[in-house]
């Protein structure tokens, strides 16, 4: 039973980063009916961002133009993360009002086609411009084990899923009992019916794909010192993340 527990705790990194990708899943198809496999991507990208930040540079996606940019300086653990994640949240709205704003009367099936595409898109351009240089991303949680019968634990396995499990419960309350949270279930429910009350559909979808890529961040920026950043890798995190969501 001890050796049960103690495998449960070293896998509660990885589930709390599909866990954190399965909550900014549902944020997306709540507010616009897209199941956003490209959530992955972002994720990569935020902790590419964060990784690079550490050492004093931005990473620049955009090809033709300089991949890094000087920071002039290294940035702390705390202002590194609310970089990834204002330019997450910035590329999430980006994404909404370019590609799926457009798609809003397709299909599902379109749209679950224009995200494996942005996903691919994203991926390759992180492989392109960031090559073999793959950064090292430091401890954010103070190193430490605990004892779990014959088995030593890190703990940063812990604080993560306590960050991600504190995530989800401001969603949850956030969803739940504030007026942004009711405007979300009533325009998902039916647009029509949010128009006629007031609500602008437009604007939910924006700030939902702003908090779902912001969520994702954190998932990919948190889960970084434990899983060397892989483009291929990242990307594949959807998978067990569209589980987390279905069972949620």
């Amino acid at each position: 039973m001890t050796d049960h527990v103690a495998f449960l705790a070293l896998g509660l990194g990885n589930g709390a980063v599909y866990a954190a990708l399965g909550l900014a899943l549902v944020m997306t198809f709540k507010s616009s009916g897209v199941v956003n496999f490209a959530t992955g991507a972002v994720a990569l990208y935020a902790a590419y961002t964060y990784a690079f930040a550490r050492q004093g540079e931005l990473l620049n996606p955009i090809p033709g133009l300089p991949a890094r940019i000087d920071l002039g300086g290294k940035l702390g653990v705390g202002p590194a993360l609310i970089l990834s994640v204002v330019i997450a949240s910035l590329l999430g709205v980006l994404l909404y009002l370019i590609v799926f704003r457009p798609m809003r009367s397709a299909p599902v099936l379109a749209k679950a086609v224009a995200s494996i595409g942005l996903m691919l898109v994203i991926q390759a351009l992180l492989a392109l411009r960031v090559g073999v240089d793959t950064p090292t991303v430091g401890a954010i949680f103070k190193p430490d084990v605990i004892e779990i019968g014959d088995a030593a634990v890190p703990t940063d396995r812990i604080w993560l899923a306590a960050v991600i499990v504190g995530l989800a419960v401001c969603a949850g309350l956030v969803l739940r009992y504030t007026r942004f949270g009711m405007a979300t279930e009533a325009s998902a429910e039916s647009e029509k019916g949010a128009l006629l009350t007031g609500l602008s559909p437009d604007r939910i979808a924006v700030s939902n794909w702003a908090l779902s890529s912001g969520t994702a961040a954190i998932g990919g920026v948190v889960i970084a010192p434990i899983v060397p950043l892989n483009p291929v890798a990242y990307s594949m995190f959807i998978v067990p993340a569209l589980a987390a969501a279905l069972v949620g």
